[in-house]
């Protein structure tokens, strides 16, 4: 995929929608920020950022056994926390690196079991603004629709976070 072509959608959750792509430099910046030596949640969990545009990231995971519950399948928490980091990078593409993005709530349905092998969530911002965003996310693993979440964020200036 060339970075001015149009996201290819997975599957039939991706609401029809094209997004802009972003400058390959700054593209780069906010993959590299979740995928090289990422000390944070994400990186312990193995989340790669697969493809980025302005309002929409695409990660994958190996669903590998720590990510699993004594089933077998992938813990709720753990595709809970790929779509939540899923929004993240979406946003990151839209407010940068010096917003804190703040999960109000998040609502997850889960529609088929997740078996080991790769995991993919592509999210969907559909309304930004100064103070909020509100996205969607689909959880997609073998070849289906493994699990759809919605999520409100509060946007905050991280300076201003920061001060008390």
């Amino acid at each position: 995929m060339t970075d001015d072509a149009p996201a290819k959608a997975i599957g039939s959750g991706a609401h029809g929608r094209e997004f802009a792509a972003l400058p390959a430099d700054l593209r780069q910046a906010i993959m590299d920020r979740f995928n090289l030596d990422n000390p944070t949640f994400a990186g312990f969990m193995g989340f790669r950022v697969v493809d980025l545009r302005r309002g929409y990231a695409r990660l994958e995971v190996e669903n590998r056994s720590e990510l699993t519950n004594p089933s077998g399948v992938m813990h709720g928490g753990a595709s809970f926390g790929l779509a939540d980091t899923a929004v993240a990078a979406a946003l990151v593409s839209i407010y940068g690196g010096r917003a804190a993005l703040l999960t109000i709530e998040m609502k997850i349905n889960y529609l088929e079991p997740i078996f080991p092998g790769i995991v993919t969530a592509e999210a969907y911002v559909l309304r930004s603004s100064r103070r909020s965003a509100y996205a969607e996310v689909d959880i997609w693993a073998g070849g289906k629709l493994a699990a759809r979440a919605s999520t409100t964020y509060m946007i905050k200036d991280l300076d201003a976070a920061h001060q008390v």
